[in-house]
């Protein structure tokens, strides 16, 4: 799966970016929940902040940034995944 850093004006990253073409809303919550020790804090399939989850007590947000976009923002366990449409395959 292709992914897009989003950084900032020091070139680190703060976020990135994947193609949600072949990867509905269920996919990314069922990759979140692959991440080792990850712990799913709010899912909401209908919102722009789709879900929040923890790893080793950082916070993470799913976030479709536009609404109806092409993207999502999130990665590593994204990167290692090859979903096709619902069906997510690690």
């Amino acid at each position: 799966m292709r992914i897009h850093d989003i950084q900032d004006v020091d070139g680190r990253v703060l976020a990135f970016e994947v193609p949600s073409f072949f990867l509905d809303r269920r996919a990314v919550r069922q990759i979140v929940q692959a991440i080792p020790g990850a712990t799913l804090l709010a899912y909401r399939p209908f919102k722009e902040r789709l879900c929040e989850f923890k790893v080793g007590g950082v916070g993470f947000l799913v976030h479709e940034h536009w609404g109806e976009s092409d993207r999502y923002w999130i990665r590593d366990t994204f990167a290692r995944a090859r979903p096709f449409l619902w069906f997510v395959r690690f």
